[in-house]
Order: C-alpha cells, then structure tokens, then sequence
C-alpha cells in the first residue's frame, strides 16, 4: 500500500468545538496551480474529451485548437484553461516545495526530473466562493495530471508539490462534502523532541482562515496528520466557528483546547494553536 493511501484510509474522525468568530483574513481564492510533466512534448490530446467528461461530467466539454492549450466550457461559460509550457518552472520552485513533504517523501528528486509543465488555471470570477473554485481547479489539475502524464501538482498557495498518486487518492470521491484538504494545504511535520513531532499547516489563507499549527503530541505520524486534517477540514466547510479557548476532540469526552497565538512559523501570523498534552 503507498505511503500516502496510508493516510487516505483513514476514518475520518468528528471534529466539535464552536464558538466566538474573529476577524479572518482575506481570501485568497486559488486560482492557478502547476502539473509536472516528464517530457518536454505535450503529449497526444486525443482523449481530452473523455478525461474531462469523466471528471467533470457529460455536460462540460473541452477544445484544444493547438495541441498545446485545452478550454474546458460548460455550455458557453468557460470554466478554466490548461496550457502546457515545454520547460520546466523556474527557480526550481516546485522541486523547492515538493522537499520535506512527509507525503512525498522522495519528492524533490522526483520533481527535479520534470521538464516541462502546464499552467491549470480556473476562470471563475471574484464572487466565486474559494471552496468552489479549489474543487473546479483540482478537477482541472486532475484532467491536467491524465492528459500530459503529469508526475506531481505544485499548490502554489500552499507551498507544497505532492505526487501525482497523492493527488490523485486524496481527490478519490472528493465533493462539497468531502473536500480534499491534504492536496490544498501543506502538512509539515516538525520534531519536538526525541519521541514527540509536532505539525503545522500552510495555505488556510486561501479559504480566509488562520492556520493550524501543533507545537508537539505524543500521536502517532499519522494520527497527529489525520486530526490536524480533520479539524482543517471542519474550519473550511463552516468558516473560522473555533474560538480562542474553545476545545475540540473525536468525541464527547475528549476536550483538546485551541488558542488564537503567534505562529512557530512566522510570529507576525496567527494560527489556531492546537494544546495537546
């Protein structure tokens, strides 16, 4: 079994815990996000009809003029555009941003071998709500990830470059109801101490939300990975509802209180500091 279908399998555990509302960050809706590609070519696009009518449904069509650039439309509404690019990202971002991600562990030297890649991008405008526009951009990065056998998706907005296997088991299923955070946001594990790690999440911002953050818990990895989710989960389907000194847990009797602090990250940021004891 692959080290990030581990995860995926998990169970999801309720997440309680409600209260006061702060003054939340703008939104940064995503709008663009970056497939890998192995090969420099584009690739044969014959398909592209079928992949996105799989993945979009039968009423969302496609056109590609150029073999390089497909226009994904629902009726005359254009929903998003793929170009490729036949070089790799610059600045070797996306190798950047693919290192220590614990889902991807040989991540960097993966996506260091990409040669080119193509730009996804969603033509949803300003009053799209953010969640609508990361699930029409993952859908776009998942028609993207078939049509050019892509390698990996870089999330600009989370820092984070997962797997093309990540990115495709986390989005298995995925709805309004069932969103697929860990391909949004990035998990990174931090070492507390020589038994305990500790965790923090990058990219809430897109969903006007501060982020998560652990400073250390004696869970295991995938636990600690798979409660953090949950709760990120559950504060972008219902908005920043967790205030500060509010609890959360799994159950009823579990009561893990959350603070409004400074970032281990940044001090100028402040996350929703989850005290595990």
């Amino acid at each position: 079994m692959a080290f990030s279908d581990f995860f995926r399998r998990k169970k999801k555990t309720p997440v309680k815990g409600f209260g006061q509302q702060w003054k939340n960050p703008p939104a940064e809706a995503t709008r663009h996000c970056f497939v890998l590609c192995g090969s420099a070519e584009p690739g044969d696009l014959h398909g592209a009809s079928q992949a996105v009518s799989e993945i979009f449904g039968p009423d969302v069509t496609c056109d590609a003029p150029d073999g390089r650039c497909i226009v994904i439309m629902r009726g005359e509404q254009m929903i998003g555009v793929l170009a490729h690019m036949p070089a790799p990202i610059p600045q070797e971002e996306a190798e950047h941003h693919a290192d220590g991600n614990f889902l991807w562990p040989e991540g960097k030297e993966i996506a260091s071998q990409h040669r080119s890649h193509v730009i996804v991008t969603t033509m949803g405008g300003e009053e799209e709500p953010p969640v609508d526009a990361a699930l029409t951009l993952t859908r776009l990065a998942l028609v993207g990830l078939r049509l050019f056998d892509g390698m990996g998706v870089y999330w600009g907005n989370a820092s984070v470059s997962n797997s093309r296997e990540a990115f495709e088991n986390f989005c298995d299923g995925m709805s309004e109801d069932s969103l697929p955070v860990p391909v949004w946001l990035r998990f990174q594990l931090v070492k507390a101490d020589e038994e305990e790690f500790g965790i923090y999440t990058l990219g809430m911002q897109q969903f006007g939300l501060m982020d998560i953050e652990v400073d250390q818990s004696s869970m295991e990895i995938g636990d600690l990975f798979s409660f953090v989710s949950n709760i990120a989960h559950y504060l972008i389907k219902n908005g920043p509802v967790i205030g500060d000194g509010n609890t959360v847990g799994g159950n009823e009797e579990e009561k893990i209180v959350v603070r409004h602090r400074p970032s281990m990250v940044d001090g100028n940021r402040r996350v929703y500091k989850i005290l595990m004891e």
